[in-house]
């Protein structure tokens, strides 16, 4: 029997619109950062009272909804920073932005968001911020008492603006945030672990770690202790993630530039400066795709994408491109800029782009929304394949029908069996002609349908004598071969 049949809004197509979805790949990743972090991003309703969980749950809806129309796909959704987290941990405290300690039976923003993403048929990638606990302050005794004296960790108070980080030399940071990313992956669906901050501080130079390092290094010189430091922990996430469930993928948001470009002079941050090998981390099969973080323009964006295509060794490169400097701020970028990076992405088979932040998108902030989604998110976009974890793709769905129903196309069709507990989604088309298939872009009009039925409204988008097809679709992102084809007749 079928629970929650989807119904599928298609929005009109303008003829501007249309021309350019010619060029949209039908497999990329859409993604934005959903800052939790003051409220930044969600909620806009701080957590006082038990009415203000609903409120939150339908500012989040309200804005996943919004990024589904615009056809985006992946949602880092931010879950732990400053030492805390936005569930139910039975390590971590539960963040101030979102107190829920008098209604946990009824509200667990983590668990509610994942349900929402894939109500939608959005991912939902927990977002950690590693090593920095934000900035002391009078939070100082607090981190001291919940952090240190519980889990005997030994934090540091990074430069003049008091900003706390767990050393990444001492074996018990790495075990304690390893413990956190187990809890969350054994205890919620997400689809991926998304981590930031995975590196030492800027001017690394003044973190005192000096005696972590005696204590340690074991005769290795500083610099390849600390990038050891860093790589042996990724290596480690990623092992155990993948033991637990191995269709969850792991990504880091890394520093946008890998290494030195020779011609260019301009001042800016590389990864290996923060003891940082994102490339390592993907040559070793250690991670599933890196989101370099590139808010930057010009040579500092076009020159450093040529430098990571030539770094990507199988895996997916995924720039992220700074939104945020739209506001007309001191530094600020255009939405030109933006839409710029887009097509480069594509032109250099990036595997798609992050946004950060959310706010700016969904605020449509000079524009940008509009120009991004009526000329580049036209249509629904596949995730791509994640061919090193797995190939074998599922089975195509049988008994598809098609039943007109008060101004509805119904379709439905046979479930696929699933591999264990891996789930199989479903993707639908819609074909002009027998001899159309699946390949176009422009034929996709939904993805990742969590049941075997479809509501369709019928409009001047469904074209009497039009064909639908459903393909199945599994967590690695491998799509079968089209169902056999079913006719609308008016």
């Amino acid at each position: 029997m079928i629970k929650n049949v989807v119904i599928l809004f298609i929005l009109f197509l303008h003829s501007d619109i249309v021309r350019t979805s010619e060029q949209i790949p039908k497999r990329e990743i859409r993604a934005v950062w959903l800052t939790s972090n003051y409220a930044l991003d969600w909620p806009k309703t701080p957590y006082k009272t038990v009415k203000d969980v609903y409120k939150q749950k339908e500012e989040l809806s309200n804005i996943l909804n919004y990024l589904k129309k615009a056809n985006f796909n992946m949602i880092f959704f931010q879950t732990r920073f400053g030492g805390n987290v936005i569930y139910n941990s039975k390590i971590e405290q539960v963040s101030p932005v979102i107190k829920d300690v008098h209604c946990k039976k009824i509200y667990d923003p983590l668990k509610f968001a994942i349900k929402e993403c894939h109500r939608l048929g959005l991912e939902c990638h927990a977002w950690l911020v590693t090593y920095n606990l934000g900035l002391a302050k009078n939070k100082l005794n607090m981190y001291r008492l919940l952090v240190n004296k519980k889990n005997k960790l030994k934090l540091k108070i990074y430069n003049n603006c008091g900003v706390i980080y767990l050393d990444p030399g001492e074996p018990s940071s790495s075990k304690y945030i390893i413990s956190i990313v187990k809890e969350i992956v054994e205890k919620y669906d997400v689809d991926g672990i998304h981590m930031d901050y995975i590196r030492y501080p800027e001017h690394a130079d003044k973190f005192q770690d000096n005696a972590t390092y005696m204590c340690y290094s074991r005769g290795k010189d500083k610099n390849t202790w600390r990038k050891d430091n860093i790589n042996h922990f990724v290596s480690e996430l990623y092992d155990v993630v993948k033991k637990k469930k191995y269709w969850v993928q792991v990504s880091s948001a890394v520093i946008g530039a890998y290494t030195r470009i020779e011609h260019i002079s301009k001042k800016y941050l590389i990864a290996c400066e923060v003891y940082q090998d994102p490339e390592q981390w993907m040559r070793t099969g250690k991670h599933d795709f890196i989101v370099p973080m590139m808010y930057y323009s010009n040579d500092l964006f076009f020159q450093f994408i040529k430098d990571w295509k030539t770094r990507t060794h199988g895996r997916f490169v995924v720039p992220g491109l700074g939104v945020y400097r739209i506001d007309g701020g001191k530094n600020n970028l255009s939405p030109l800029t933006i839409t710029e990076q887009i097509l480069y992405s594509r032109k250099n088979n990036m595997s798609g782009n992050v946004f950060f932040r959310t706010n700016y998108l969904v605020n449509n902030t000079n524009g940008i929304m509009d120009k991004i989604s009526n000329n580049f998110y036209t249509r629904p976009a596949l995730l791509p394949p994640l061919v090193w974890l797995k190939k074998v793709c599922p089975a195509s769905p049988t008994n598809l029908s098609l039943t007109v129903i008060d101004g509805f196309i119904l379709l439905s069709w046979d479930s696929v069996n699933s591999f264990g507990k891996e789930d199989v989604f479903y993707n639908v088309y819609q074909l002009k002609n027998e001899k159309e298939g699946i390949d176009d872009a422009r034929n996709l009009i939904s993805t990742r349908v969590i049941d075997h039925a479809i509501f369709i409204p019928i409009d001047s988008l469904n074209i009497s004598g039009c064909y639908y097809a459903v393909t199945s679709y599994d967590r690695y992102h491998n799509e079968s071969k089209m169902s056999k084809l079913v006719n609308f007749h008016m």
